[in-house]
């Protein structure tokens, strides 16, 4: 911003002063709210903090819909229900949005040893998703799936959100799925006799 004369530049600079103050007075009250906004996300004394799982899902030969679950959760993948609610075309691929129920049968391998040991968070974890997968019209082929997968119910966990995605290996029919994300267990109830 120029001026031509002193009157004006002088105004210029007190402009420039108060633009200072207040970017650093809004900076400051950022940095308050952003301290503010972040604080209910940390977890509770009472609360256990989330754990965060990942791993891959396999398919069980001769049984459509059922998956073996290996890494963070080890157990059984099974599809209860799913229904596409939209489907569009775009050129050469078809776009589905698909939801559902699912569950998880086994725990959360905490140890990473890949078996369900005792005192292991374990049981029917229950979820439902909602999935965007693309396919090749002319064969068929799945292209890339990508879903999130809710908790509706479980036994040791209150509550999670995974992320998966499926993709194709070459032109073949196999198909790699992964899933991360992150579980809030339950805290175990005091047992009273450790009380004493």
């Amino acid at each position: 911003m120029t001026s031509s004369n002193g009157q004006g530049m002088g105004h210029s600079r007190v402009r420039r002063r108060r633009a200072v103050r207040v970017s650093a007075a809004a900076s400051g009250l950022a940095v308050v709210m952003g301290c503010v906004a972040a604080t209910p996300a940390l977890a509770s004394p009472t609360e256990p903090p989330p754990v965060h799982v990942e791993g891959q899902l396999f398919p069980v030969e001769k049984s459509p819909g059922v998956f073996r679950v290996t890494g963070g959760l080890v157990g059984t993948y099974k599809l209860r229900s799913e229904r596409a609610i939209q489907a569009w075309t775009y050129w050469t691929t078809q776009i589905r949005e698909i939801e559902g129920t699912e569950s998880i049968t086994g725990c959360v391998d905490q140890n990473q040893n890949e078996v369900c040991d005792a005192g292991e968070p374990s049981g029917e974890l229950r979820l439902s998703f909602n999935r965007v997968a693309s396919f090749d019209t002319g064969t068929g082929r799945l292209v890339e799936s990508r879903s999130t997968h809710r908790v509706i119910s479980s036994g040791p966990i209150g509550g999670g959100v995974l992320t998966t995605r499926d993709i194709p290996v070459g032109n073949s029919d196999e198909i790699i799925s992964t899933y991360e994300g992150d579980l809030q267990l339950k805290r175990a109830p005091a047992d009273p006799k450790q009380a004493d």
